[in-house]
């Protein structure tokens, strides 16, 4: 949407501010701590974000796939302590990060875009964040799943389920509980649903 908006206004050069990189499975596209001067669009695959916990563990917080937008915009004084990660080969668009806060800024437009996709993902994370406080343990498995039970296609056309994609210990950061407590559930709820179909 963004982007075809952009490519047929002909007062952008998008040739110098836009360009598309492909990268692998399971590698980072920035770390917490490094200087990046691109926001990310995917195109397709998924991607991982999230952040360094205290004995300098990886916690991840989201999982977002086409068409959302990711990076560091830059508003949070150093701040920002973020890493993002491809979880199936991914096609990304980047945006030069000056281009990008100077659009938000002066066309309408891409300012009202910017707008609905910041509050979709505020409220996905405020949604997440309550079924953490307020869900039992299988609510919490359930919600996951619910949010993330959807299909991806990565840069190969091979599609995937992205909660299948999903490890034991991504899913205890997500649920905010254990790997071993997810992965106890889990086993659980596959024992359930063999007993009904049987």
């Amino acid at each position: 949407e963004l982007y075809d908006y952009l490519k047929n206004k002909s007062d952008y050069d998008l040739s110098e501010v836009i360009k598309e990189v492909t990268i692998p499975k399971g590698q980072p596209i920035y770390i917490p701590g490094q200087s990046t001067f691109y926001i990310y669009e995917i195109i397709s695959g998924a991607v991982k974000l999230g952040s360094y916990g205290s004995q300098g563990q990886n916690v991840t917080y989201d999982v977002i796939s086409a068409p959302d937008t990711f990076g560091n915009l830059k508003y949070l004084n150093g701040g920002f302590f973020e890493f993002a990660e491809t979880i199936v080969p991914t096609r990304l668009r980047t945006y030069r990060l000056e281009f990008f806060k100077q659009i938000i800024v002066t066309d309408p437009f891409v300012s009202e875009w910017f707008n609905k996709s910041t509050v979709r993902r505020w409220a996905q994370t405020e949604s997440r964040l309550f079924h953490i406080r307020s869900l039992d343990r299988f609510e919490k498995v359930q919600s996951v799943f619910n949010e993330f039970d959807r299909e991806v296609t990565d840069i190969n056309h091979r599609k995937h389920n992205l909660f299948a994609l999903l490890t034991m210990q991504d899913l205890g950061d997500l649920t905010g509980m254990t790997r071993q407590t997810v992965s106890q559930i889990l086993k659980r709820i596959r024992g359930n649903n063999r007993k009904e179909t049987a």
